[in-house]
């Protein structure tokens, strides 16, 4: 009788262990030695990178509180902005390549199987975009006169006529072009500004709203 109450003792001793997440070769070596330990080591249920520290030494552990995360860093997800004028050239599947006014948010996958990348990192991010066939100009050309886009197309001569327009997507220095021009104008590309004085100096004024 006596046996078996130590044998049912031994084995509700393991089990408690065992639901401490204590391994079994612990247990194994505490059986061996007969003697008591004082510490012991908990292993993690998942391999990884501590992100976050809550234990400190000598800290009283109560059940269910968290004492580290661990994340797997070999694969990580990059939250992007994207401007809100960028949203509709923006699809599921686009290659990325490794951006606050009004902005959504986007989520990219992204292998580290070196582990470089750490979880907080900032970073740019470029989407390759198919546009097709756009009317652009250079982005330097335009103006922004607070009311509106203004650009100064050449009519020849030296004369440049201020013109309104209304413009979309940006990209590598180019502007797309929604209305206001036609393929084949020409417009001043650079030195806009000094373009804009000597044409209020000789009384032409740009184009603004009513």
């Amino acid at each position: 009788m006596l046996a078996k109450d130590a044998s049912a003792t031994l084995a509700a001793a393991r089990q408690r262990l065992r639901l401490w997440d204590i391994s079994d070769e612990q247990i194994q070596k505490i059986e061996k030695t007969g003697k008591p330990v004082r510490t012991l080591t908990l292993y993690s249920p998942v391999s990884g990178h501590i992100t976050q520290k809550m234990a400190v030494a000598g800290m009283r552990v109560m059940p269910g509180e968290k004492l580290f995360d661990v994340a797997d860093l070999s694969r990580l997800w990059i939250i992007a902005d994207i401007y809100e004028y960028e949203l509709a050239a923006v699809h599921v599947g686009q290659p990325v390549f490794a951006a606050e006014t009004r902005t959504a948010k986007v989520r990219l996958p992204l292998p580290n199987g070196d582990g470089q990348l750490k979880p907080q990192m900032f970073t740019n991010v470029e989407i390759r975009i198919g546009l097709g066939r756009r009317l652009s100009i250079p982005d330097a050309a335009v103006m922004d006169t607070g009311q509106g886009q203004v650009v100064y197309v050449d009519r020849g001569n030296g004369i440049f006529e201020p013109r309104e327009i209304r413009t979309g997507l940006r990209a590598e220095g180019a502007v797309e072009v929604l209305s206001g021009l036609k393929a084949g104008d020409r417009v001043a590309a650079a030195a806009n500004f000094l373009i804009d004085s000597e044409a209020q100096l000789k009384g032409v004024k740009p184009l603004s709203k009513p």
